[in-house]
């Protein structure tokens, strides 16, 4: 039926290689991205454990259409096995460790990017605990840039380059001789030798990769076909294992504890749970939180209670190294205690409803806008410390500046664990204690030639935009009125093409800028209709005779907008795109108390991810 096995990391790549480990054909595809990858990387190199694999022996009564893994180079080989539950890692391993080209992952704003992997031997050896940090990632020509791309931070970009600096290129791992021999050589002709370097090195880190073994659960060819499906349902339902609620539901039970009846009810003891009670009232005012899922909520208990955690020690008097953390990654929401999340569980309810309430007056109503969904647990938990006090005027301020330079600086995209355990507690000092700003205030930037690649609600800073033009008060064109909770859903107030697009084509204007968000508004499908695919100037008028309104008053709707009207009366889509833009920036900066960078440029090539450019609703496309 199925066996149990420690297998060499290498071989189990050399398979890999070869085709003889391959995927199910329908396996999702490879998404990790670059946090993602440094991440088990560390793990590796310090011989922790990355979970078990489970594999089926092909030859089975069910037949799966095999693929190769992303970047084995293409081959006519049928596999031995398919890797059923391990996708990301094994992929993630052979591009980083196996193979000479760079590895295609992500960046934090979804972009895509390629990567060469890097370890800093000297720093490694001296702080092994901060591998993760010193594991860096370096595009494809091997050089990191900064300031728009002017200036070089460092260059790898030749083998003398890694010797110099003492970077030790990953993808080396298991064939690392030949550059050890050159590296040697390069600094005996310089008069120095650094064998003690060399030996700390391969000792703590190559060898313990070259010895690393992963545990396989192989299924065998004789399971039926019931058996197959039902293992694979259970690890991979929807691309994803067990998650943190599940374990912990599992926790809690030994303590006669059902966190699963306390989050969703529908028991006679629980008739109403915790996740439906966040929707409770008018469906409208929390359609924000509609998508909040359990996980959400330990973060934020867990937030909480390890921050308690960490202010009593320091009550003690411990300082430094001996603080617990502020966390809530899997592990932390695995460690805590029933008695934590009794704790907090009622302050965190209030916290996350506090939260939707915050978004609803900043104008973000539906929960397809929110633009990061780990900002709701970050609003919940700082509402949850705030307990039943009122923000000023002031404080609130401050909160909305934020969220929206977190959001428009677009600083959640990924390792969002850290950033909320560093967010929350700074976030509260800062608001309520007047202490030192939040971190990422000052991380965060927007670039104004971003406005020009902002296309779909799949950008965080797209949707922020839209909401951030309706929280200013902009008009509907028909209507007059600005946008309230019960208009955004009964006129369906969506985000729409000013110049239309049946427009834009006919006047050979191309996709990428006609459908950026400087080209859209927050329209109700009233006045989208009445704009159809007609030239502004057309449509203009025919808003005016429809709605009985003037000139005048149509003009002031527009500024509204931020759209200058003479140039969409003129039909000037030029005109109105660059003065849009800059319009937009201005709000921006004010929103982000801080300047919008005007510089144009990137520290590396990027790609924009091909996205569904009919998410907007039926605009005249």
């Amino acid at each position: 039926m199925f066996d149990t096995t420690k297998t060499d990391l290498k071989a189990i790549l050399v398979n890999a290689q070869n085709g003889r480990l391959q995927l199910p054909e329908f396996q999702r595809s490879y998404v990790w991205g670059d946090d993602d990858v440094r991440s088990l990387l560390a793990s590796v190199l310090r011989g922790f454990p990355i979970g078990a694999l489970l594999t089926l022996e092909t030859g089975s009564e069910i037949r799966f259409k095999p693929r190769l893994l992303t970047g084995v180079p293409p081959q006519q080989t049928e596999p031995s096995e398919l890797l059923l539950d391990g996708q990301q890692r094994v992929t993630s391993l052979y591009q980083t460790l196996f193979s000479d080209k760079p590895v295609d992952t992500k960046s934090q704003q979804g972009k895509k990017i390629q990567r060469y992997y890097y370890l800093n031997m000297k720093a490694s050896v001296e702080n092994p605990s901060d591998i993760e940090e010193l594991i860096i990632g370096v595009p494809a020509d091997r050089i990191i840039r900064a300031n728009f791309g002017k200036d070089t931070v460092l260059d790898l970009s030749t083998r003398e380059k890694e010797f110099e600096t003492h970077h030790f290129p990953l993808n080396k791992v298991f064939d690392n001789r030949d550059w050890f021999f050159e590296w040697r050589d390069y600094w005996r002709a310089k008069g120095e030798d650094h064998y003690d370097l060399e030996r700390s090195f391969i000792s703590g880190f190559l060898d313990v990769a070259g010895d690393y073994k992963m545990p396989i659960i192989k299924l065998d060819r004789t399971n039926s076909r019931e058996a197959i499906c039902i293992v694979f349902e259970k690890v991979n339902v929807g691309g994803k294992k067990l998650d943190a609620f599940e374990l912990l539901t599992a926790i809690f039970a030994s303590d006669e504890y059902d966190l699963r009846e306390d989050w969703l009810g529908k028991t006679e003891k629980v008739p109403v749970g915790r996740k439906e009670r966040l929707l409770e009232g008018p469906q409208q005012k929390r359609d924000v939180l509609r998508e909040v899922e359990s996980t959400d909520f330990l973060q934020a208990c867990t937030l909480l209670f390890t921050r308690k955690r960490r202010m009593l020690k320091e009550q003690e008097g411990k300082t430094g190294k001996e603080l617990p953390r502020i966390e809530c990654n899997r592990n932390a929401l695995l460690s805590l205690p029933l008695g934590g999340y009794i704790e907090y569980a009622e302050a965190v309810e209030a916290g996350f409803k506090e939260a939707a309430k915050f978004l609803n007056e900043i104008k973000l109503i539906w929960h397809r806008d929110v633009p990061y969904p780990p900002l709701i647990v970050a609003l919940a938990s700082f509402f949850a410390l705030l307990g039943k006090k009122n923000l000023t005027d002031t404080q609130k301020k401050k909160l909305r500046q934020w969220f929206w330079a977190v959001a428009l600086g677009e600083l959640y995209g990924s390792s969002t664990e850290s950033k909320l355990a560093n967010d929350v507690p700074e976030l509260y000092t800062w608001i309520i204690e007047e202490g030192d700003k939040p971190r990422t205030l000052n991380d965060a930037i927007f670039q104004q030639n971003r406005l020009r690649s902002l296309r779909t609600r799949r950008s965080a800073a797209y949707k922020t935009i839209h909401a951030l033009l309706m929280h200013e008060g902009c008009e509907d064109f028909i209507t007059g009125k600005p946008t309230s909770i019960s208009s955004f859903f009964d006129e369906a107030i969506d985000i729409h093409h000013i110049f239309p697009v049946a427009w834009c084509k006919k006047a050979g204007i191309h996709p990428d800028i006609y459908n950026s968000i400087i080209n859209k508004t927050p329209l109700s499908k009233q006045s989208n209709i009445s704009l159809g695919g007609e030239a502004p100037s057309v449509y203009l008028r025919k808003v005016e005779h429809k709605a009985g309104i003037s000139k005048e008053r149509l003009d002031d709707i527009l500024r509204t907008h931020l759209i200058e009207p003479e140039h969409l009366r003129a039909d000037d889509f030029e005109a109105f795109f660059n003065a849009r833009m800059d319009a937009l920036s201005r709000m921006i900066a004010a929103a982000m108390d801080k300047p919008v960078v005007m510089e144009q440029g990137e520290n590396e090539p990027s790609e924009e991810f091909e996205e569904d450019l009919n998410l907007e609703g039926n605009d005249d496309a």
